[in-house]
């Protein structure tokens, strides 16, 4: 399942983090408050149940999340740093894994995964965050790993910016897994990079877009 996160608040800070030569302090916070509005989208597909409440003046019908605390968020580093500050706020209370991978630079894009890190993941609902989805390369690496640790109930991969190669990439591989992006660019350069970009700062923040 591929889910554009549109809403205009989100598009519109994505217009401003993609600007050249935007300062990184401007970049980093931009990337905070979209893994902030992606986590928010990623939690209206959670279970939930119906509750009471006692209230002052009565009692109020309520609703519980009920698998808040089963989410996994894994971090793609060094990229996903601040992606991940923003969905960490949202799920207070996940359990956190860390991935080292870098891609080459060379068709056909080869990956070294040099850390991995992750808590138990058997029934639970895997988060993987990475700004940028490119070839899909990185993320295949990854999601290899992660079913050789596991079985997880659900995985979902939140990106900024995605290329319609890496998702279709992923989607042939890994077809039970849910993308959630705030654009899709159609272009990659020779590089493996997406085109248009994200300007000198994104660049510099990001690293190498490695995905």
């Amino acid at each position: 399942m591929i889910k554009l996160v549109d809403h205009l608040l989100v598009q519109e800070k994505l217009t401003l983090i993609r600007r050249k030569g935007i300062d990184g302090i401007h970049f980093r916070g931009g990337i905070i408050e979209i893994g902030r509005w992606l986590a928010y989208e990623l939690t209206n597909t959670l279970e939930k149940e119906k509750v009471t409440v006692q209230t002052p003046l009565g009692i109020a019908d309520g609703v519980k999340i009920k698998d808040k605390n089963d989410i996994v968020v894994v971090s793609v580093l060094r990229a996903a740093i601040p992606l991940v500050e923003g969905i960490m706020r949202v799920f207070r209370n996940a359990q956190y894994g860390v991935v080292g991978a870098s891609r080459r630079d060379e068709p056909p894009f080869p990956v070294d995964i040099s850390y991995f890190k992750l808590p138990p993941v058997d029934n639970r609902i895997v988060v993987i965050a990475d700004p940028m989805l490119a070839t899909g390369n990185t993320m295949n690496a990854i999601l290899n790993r992660i079913q050789e640790k596991g079985n997880p109930r659900r995985v979902i991969l939140l990106n900024v910016i995605a290329s319609r190669q890496g998702i279709d990439l992923v989607e042939r591989e890994h077809p039970d897994v849910d993308i959630y992006t705030c654009a899709v660019d159609r272009e990659l350069n020779s590089d493996g990079y997406i085109i248009p970009g994200l300007g000198d700062a994104g660049d510099k923040a990001f690293g190498k877009p490695e995905t």
